[in-house]
């Protein structure tokens, strides 16, 4: 069953696991589902503040710049990693190492600008796991030693009522009130979604026959902020529209950012408001990736933007390259 069109329960409310002076790793994203459990980490090491004249003061001094290289006893003594290692420990102790299934890196802010060192995300997928598994974090190169953390897991009885198709999963959309005033919405930085809470499960947000999809893969809250990633899915022709605007369209103007018609309209992916009153703010996406060929195309996307005070999100989404019109939808958050 492809995971991208199956909900499942969430198996972490997200978080950091691991903090230490070479690297913090914390979890995005994780989803059990009756064929997998895919799991979303982000590691970030700390800025270095060296200048590139103190960076060669201190090789010619010979003074290290590099950690000690941390011990080797999960690990094979030679891999072929460069990045932070996931795995998983069986029953009996022995280590099973897994490929991300999706990777992207940040060599993160200037050295004396910002405060982000370089960052590693990745998706990793496990074989399916219930109640309870020892997850194993690992890279060595830069001294941070194997570490394993036991994660509590829903049980399988929980993971069998949320496993379900995109397709067949309930919905739950309004009609959109006349009169709204719509507008562009403030653009928030993105928070880091490694540190912040999971305060909604993932659900299908708007469809067309078994043709489109948006759903809520994940929303994260952190401090007033929410971090918030939809999914969008097509089909057919719809597709292969989607996918010549997607990869072969022309690039936004800056000043269409501040316009709420075109922020709703342009794609390629789903485009989302949030209600205040008698105003609809449309929301500009962050950072996003898209694939699409042969009559498929998938699209995830990010968005900022406030918490509500009274925990009650309440937004327009809409996907006009697919012939989603709008609706409205309420999203009750959680702690």
């Amino acid at each position: 069953m492809d995971t991208t069109e199956t909900l499942g329960a969430v198996a972490h409310p997200g978080g950091m696991l691991v903090r230490r002076p070479e690297l913090t790793v914390g979890v995005v994203r994780a989803v059990s589902r009756l064929s997998a459990l895919e799991i979303e980490l982000l590691a970030r090491r700390p800025l270095d503040r060296r200048s590139a004249t103190e960076r060669q003061q201190d090789i010619r001094g010979r003074r290290p710049s590099r950690p000690a290289v941390a011990p080797r006893r999960l690990l094979p003594e030679y891999d072929e990693g460069m990045d932070l290692r996931v795995g998983r420990l069986d029953p009996d102790g022995r280590a099973h190492w897994e490929f991300a299934t999706t990777c992207s890196s940040s060599s993160g802010d200037y050295y004396h600008l910002g405060t982000s060192g370089p960052s590693y995300r990745s998706v990793v997928r496990f074989p399916p796991a219930f109640d309870e598994m020892s997850l194993v974090l690992a890279w060595p190169e830069i001294g941070f030693p194997e570490t394993v953390i036991t994660m509590p897991l829903p049980d399988r009885t929980t993971v069998e009522r949320a496993t379900t198709s995109i397709w067949q999963a309930p919905l739950d959309g309004r009609p959109v009130p006349e009169g709204l005033v719509h507008r562009a919405g403030r653009h928030h930085d993105s928070p880091a979604a490694e540190a912040g809470t999971n305060v909604a499960p993932p659900r299908v947000l708007h469809r067309l026959d078994h043709r489109v999809a948006v759903v809520l893969s994940r929303l994260t809250a952190a401090d007033s902020v929410l971090s918030m990633e939809l999914l969008a899915i097509a089909k057919g022709d719809a597709a292969d529209a989607i996918s010549s605007q997607a990869f072969h369209g022309r690039r936004r103007m800056s000043g269409e950012l501040e316009d709420p018609v075109h922020l709703r309209a342009a794609g390629p992916g789903a485009s989302v408001a949030v209600v205040q009153g008698n105003e609809a703010f449309w929301i500009r996406s962050g950072d996003g990736s898209f694939s699409g060929g042969d009559q498929t195309f998938s699209g995830s996307q990010e968005f900022t933007l406030n918490r509500p005070h009274d925990d009650l999100l309440d937004l327009i989404v809409a996907w006009p390259l697919a012939g989603l019109d709008d609706v409205r939808v309420h999203i009750p958050l959680g702690s």
